[in-house]
């Protein structure tokens, strides 16, 4: 198959997902998928994720959507849009606290609650990640 052939067959493939509803609810949002769909794929093959992992400070509003989406799935349905529609970056996430989650439209106290555990425990990783990284860098030297 030519280049261009497999360019318009992938564009075909995007577009018909865009008309396709999410498992389990949700919405997609093809603006946050910067990759290419692989068109055949052998079973027996595994391929290795093209995407580096990036410091949260670094994440945009797609980033966080899919960190939602991956590990959260029941409120990335309930809660997506308001998080979309505040647009939350990777350092606005770290930065919520109970207060901003209720002024994002998010009533209910339990899942303000869950939220901010998962939001800590986003931060706290993130933060060995860095100290890891800040300690080889000191050894290495």
């Amino acid at each position: 198959m030519t280049e261009s052939r497999v360019n318009m067959m992938a564009k075909a493939y995007i577009l018909d997902r865009r008309s396709e509803s999410v498992p389990n609810g949700g919405f997609h949002d093809m603006q946050c998928y910067n990759h290419q769909p692989v068109l055949m794929q052998s079973k027996s093959v595994k391929q290795k994720s093209t995407r580096s992992k990036k410091s949260v400070f670094k994440w945009d509003n797609c980033d966080v959507l899919r960190w939602l989406r991956k590990h959260h799935l029941q409120y990335y349905q309930l809660y997506g849009a308001n998080f979309k529609e505040h647009d939350i970056s990777g350092r606005a996430l770290i930065k919520l606290n109970l207060i901003k989650l209720e002024k994002m439209e998010i009533d209910d106290q339990m899942h303000r609650n869950d939220l901010l555990e998962y939001i800590l425990r986003l931060r706290l990783k993130h933060e060995q990640t860095e100290l890891r990284l800040l300690f080889n860098t000191n050894n290495a030297v």
